[in-house]
């Protein structure tokens, strides 16, 4: 049933153009009546598809998660050094949070009613046996020191989406992706200038 709604023009045109709204405006700001405009179909025909709002959202977080665990299985099995595939991995990162809106983040992560933090953090539960078994491997390989724990470095990087909800660290930040690529660099790079 997926893969014949994937290949719907009218199902393709409401995640093109819910996306590129919701991704800009947030979940809040954004109508229906909106996205069924833009992507130039009729109420009836979004409701065919999705039973609400919240229900569009997750369909294209999980489009995003699909794109981004084909892209880091790429970097993943590619021929590039250790280094190389952390950058990758980093634009990775940061290129899926940096095409999220401020007024996306905090609806994700403020808005606890949607629970759409929780679905993110289930459909992550998939990616994060890849990201370990790459970490295992880099491990294995030398890249990562022996006396690191991986479990340490999945609850590190999983505290990255808990901070996103506190509203007096984030106000810190331009961006939420300013935070985001601080907690992933001090994670790989430390606190220490190698300049000094």
């Amino acid at each position: 049933m997926e893969k014949l709604l994937l290949n719907n023009t009218k199902y393709n045109d409401i995640c093109r153009e819910g996306r590129k709204i919701i991704w800009k405006h947030g979940i809040k700001r954004v109508s229906i009546e909106e996205i069924c405009r833009e992507a130039g179909v009729s109420k009836m025909t979004f409701y065919k598809y999705f039973p609400n709002k919240l229900e569009l959202v997750k369909s294209l977080f999980d489009i995003l998660f699909d794109e981004n665990h084909e892209k880091f299985n790429q970097i993943f099995h590619s021929d590039i050094s250790f280094s190389q595939k952390l950058e990758e991995l980093f634009h990775l990162k940061f290129s899926s949070m940096n095409s999220l809106s401020p007024e996306l983040i905090r609806d994700i992560y403020i808005v606890p009613k949607w629970g759409l933090d929780e679905y993110l953090e289930s459909k992550a539960t998939v990616f994060k046996q890849s990201i370990v078994d790459f970490y295992i491997d880099s491990q294995e390989k030398g890249f990562i020191r022996k006396d690191v724990k991986i479990d340490f470095i999945m609850a590190y990087s999983s505290h990255i989406a808990k901070l996103l909800g506190d509203e007096s660290l984030m106000a810190k930040y331009e961006k939420p992706q300013d935070m985001v690529m601080e907690m992933m660099n001090l994670l790989f790079y430390g606190i220490v200038d190698d300049h000094e």
